[in-house]
């Protein structure tokens, strides 16, 4: 097939293509060589991610696990203001892998990749990234650092942009995961791990795993329950310190950023460091970075939403609210751009609890509250071009016309 308008002017034909669709930019590989290099070429990518996440509405990535039919769901929302959170106002998204023991865990997602892990009771059997928007899964190989003793491990994802040093435009994105493996002590003290951990890094652009020797992580992350966000170019975990002399218990945030690969620790006010760990959540809030403190108790507890209103500066930290956990509201699953926050309930659903009024919904959600999870998400072309499996659909389009 011949280029359909060879004197078409290619920045006005940029220009168009980055308004468009992701499905449309697709079919549009098809058209012809030089235009499946264009969508394809790493600055256009880039550039589309950049306009999108400039133009496009609040969208937030909602997942729940069907216990009855053992099924991941996978759900975009459009969240708008005066929309009632519900599955009927969002398109559900197929999801076409599946989990050897019931369902994924979500390492973390940027700019439309989901990255994900079968690592349940510890051993972690597969590592996979996929982009819902392109209906892509890249299968990463597994990690080197595999110890025989006992271990746990805890992983980090995100991406960092890099330039051109002629015109200052992005130019490629490189992903990367961070790996820490803790080894095990022999005693059964709160320090149950060594320190320093083994670290290794695997980045999407050469499709490897490194070990980082020399590296001091001075801090241990929390076992099995763990999560990160992804923010300002780093990833986040809550952490923890522990004093030998005296056994007190110091709770932070530690970072990895992923591009120059360093280690930081970014303190906690005064009334979260002596929390225990176990009882904080690191999440995003409005793109600020947010520690949720649970205080357990039989009737239910609360929990308290703080923020980081100045990134890095520990005198900003500020509590936004305090909120009864009531009829079985467990667990913070997110944040509405209206200011309603999402929970997880014992009772294994999924419910909307505006901070201000005190009024909770039941949206409707079931599934096993420790599989829900609701994060901004954007459409994207990252992935496209590289190793990786894509939908049925897309290959038989592919197969179906040739490129001359």
């Amino acid at each position: 097939m011949s280029d359909p308008n060879p004197y078409f002017p290619p920045d006005l034909l940029i220009e168009i293509l980055l308004k468009l669709p992701v499905k449309s930019l697709i079919r549009f590989l098809i058209i012809s060589k030089s235009w499946y290099s264009l969508i394809t070429k790493p600055s256009f990518i880039s550039t589309y991610l950049t306009q999108k996440i400039k133009n496009t509405q609040n969208t937030l990535l909602v997942r729940h696990y069907n216990n009855s039919h053992n099924k991941e769901h996978y759900s975009l929302f459009q969240d708008i203001k005066n929309t009632p959170f519900s599955l009927n106002f969002s398109t559900e998204l197929n999801f076409p892998l599946n989990c050897q023991l019931g369902y994924f865990r979500i390492v973390g997602t940027c700019n439309g990749v989901v990255c994900l892990c079968d690592d349940l009771f510890g051993e972690l059997k597969s590592l996979v990234l996929w982009n819902p928007s392109i209906q892509k899964i890249t299968t990463l190989p597994l990690p080197l650092i595999n110890p025989q003793s006992p271990h746990m491990f805890v992983l980090g994802f995100g991406g960092t942009t890099t330039t051109t040093n002629n015109n200052n435009n992005v130019d490629d994105v490189e992903y990367k995961l961070v790996r820490l493996v803790y080894h095990k002590k022999n005693d059964d003290g709160f320090a149950r791990y060594n320190i320093p951990p083994e670290v290794e890094i695997f980045s999407i652009n050469t499709m490897v795993w490194r070990r980082v020797i020399g590296v001091e992580v001075k801090h241990c992350l929390v076992e099995f329950m763990w999560s990160q966000v992804f923010l300002n170019g780093a990833v986040h975990w809550i952490a923890y310190d522990v004093d030998p002399a005296n056994g007190g218990v110091r709770s932070l945030v530690m970072s990895f950023s992923v591009g120059d690969e360093v280690f930081k620790e970014i303190m906690l006010p005064e009334g979260l460091v002596s929390e225990i760990a176990t009882n904080l959540s690191v999440m995003v809030f409005e793109g600020l970075l947010c520690v949720v403190k649970y205080q357990r108790e039989i009737d239910g507890g609360s929990c308290e939403v703080w923020v980081m209103k100045n990134y890095g500066v520990l005198e900003s930290w500020s509590r936004l609210y305090r909120i009864n956990l009531v009829e079985d509201m467990e667990k913070v699953v997110g944040f509405r751009s209206n200011g309603e926050v999402l929970f997880s309930t014992k009772g294994n659903e999924m419910v909307c609890y505006d901070p201000n009024s005190g009024d909770k919904k039941d949206l409707g959600i079931r599934g096993s509250s420790r599989s829900f999870y609701v994060q901004n998400y954007v459409e994207s072309l990252v992935l496209l071009k590289g190793n990786g499996v894509v939908s049925d659909e897309f290959l038989e389009g592919m197969g179906s016309l040739s490129m001359q």
